[in-house]
């Protein structure tokens, strides 16, 4: 009876330590599950309405963003506003988090996570700060997992700074390549992504005239007599054979959906007083658009006025309230089609 109950009790007890030595191999294992629901930042979503300033931190990029007159505006680009959806996301994004499994206490292996250190790794450090300067939620982002944890919920895996406990959490922080990389076609280390892009969005239906002229003085003029009518070329040469008549058409819509690629205050780049080329378009409800192209860092640039009568005096003021102290720079293919020339429109002769 004793020799068997010795036997169970010597089990007994290499299964306890075989069980310690597992957990702490393990690391991760030891430490119990975050409770069901339990939020990263409990009372962030209380304090949203207190926040002043967010600043994200990759490398060596970092975009700070000030909520000033009741929007959020990125500092590193003259405090030009900032896309609101993609704030607000952000912001309720970090508020929802929860935590839902501890992963790793090893430093060594948080690059796995893309949770290294957000000075010269892969992840970001994401910082909120009240009225008062004070820093009321702070959390380095690392690697996003779609639908993660199943019925379309994404997990993110996070970590407090200074805390070497990493974390997968319920939530979605795609914040990859945000500064990293910037938008596409925006340079290394852009932060456009983070900017309201949307300059006009003006459609080619509203579109009665444009007048395009080219740095050296050189103009083409497009007109048409009613929404539903085609464009032609004023004082075209009278053996000019032109392309399509969408060809015509494609100037007049160049305002439509026109996002920028980067911005500046127009105090630091103002339009110049020579190589400037001008786009101007008239509506057929009395608004004029005018644009100056020049070119800078192998961009096309441009500055935009707008100037109404009757119906088009409110919206040619808004415009003007929005978008006159800035330079905005243009897509390319937008720039050319705010560049076209007459024998861009013409067709090529036969065997050329």
């Amino acid at each position: 009876m004793q020799k068997r109950s010795f036997r169970w009790l010597l089990g007994a007890t290499t299964l306890i330590v075989a069980a310690a030595i597992f957990t702490l191999a393990k690391g991760e294992r030891g430490v119990s599950p975050a409770a069901p629901g339990a939020h990263a930042f409990p009372d962030l979503a209380s304090r949203l309405g207190d926040l002043a300033w967010v600043r994200l931190t990759h490398g060596s990029a970092k975009a700070d963003f000030a909520a000033i007159g009741g929007r959020w505006v990125v500092v590193e680009k003259g405090n030009y506003p900032a896309a609101p959806d993609k704030m607000r996301r952000l912001l309720l994004g970090l508020a929802d988090l929860s935590l839902i499994e501890p992963k790793t206490e090893r430093p060594e292996l948080f690059a796995r996570l893309d949770l290294d250190d957000p000075g010269n790794g892969k992840s970001t450090l994401v910082a909120l700060q009240d009225r008062a300067g004070k820093t009321i939620a702070e959390l380095v982002v690392g690697k996003m997992r779609r639908d993660r944890l199943g019925g379309g919920n994404d997990g993110v895996y996070v970590r407090k700074p200074g805390d070497n406990r990493a974390w997968l959490a319920r939530g979605s922080l795609d914040l990859a390549g945000d500064l990293a990389g910037g938008s596409p076609g925006s340079p290394p280390g852009a932060i456009v992504g983070w900017l309201d892009r949307r300059i006009l969005d003006i459609p080619g239906s509203r579109i009665a005239g444009v007048t395009l002229t080219g740095d050296d003085g050189t103009a083409l003029v497009l007109k048409r007599d009613a929404p539903d009518g085609k464009f032609a070329v004023a004082d075209a040469p009278p053996d000019a054979k032109f392309k399509k008549d969408a060809a015509l058409a494609e100037p007049a819509a160049a305002l439509a959906s026109l996002d920028l690629d980067d911005v500046k205050p127009a105090a630091d780049l103002p339009a110049p007083q020579k190589g400037v080329a001008t786009a101007v378009f008239t509506t057929f409800d009395g608004l004029t658009l005018t644009l100056r192209l020049f070119a800078h860092d192998n961009a096309d640039w441009a500055s935009i006025e707008a100037a109404g009568s009757g119906a088009a005096e409110p919206d040619s003021e808004a415009i003007n309230a929005r978008l006159a102290q800035w330079s905005y720079a243009l897509p390319a293919g937008r720039a050319k089609l705010l560049r076209t020339r007459l024998a861009d429109l013409v067709e090529p002769a036969k065997g050329s």
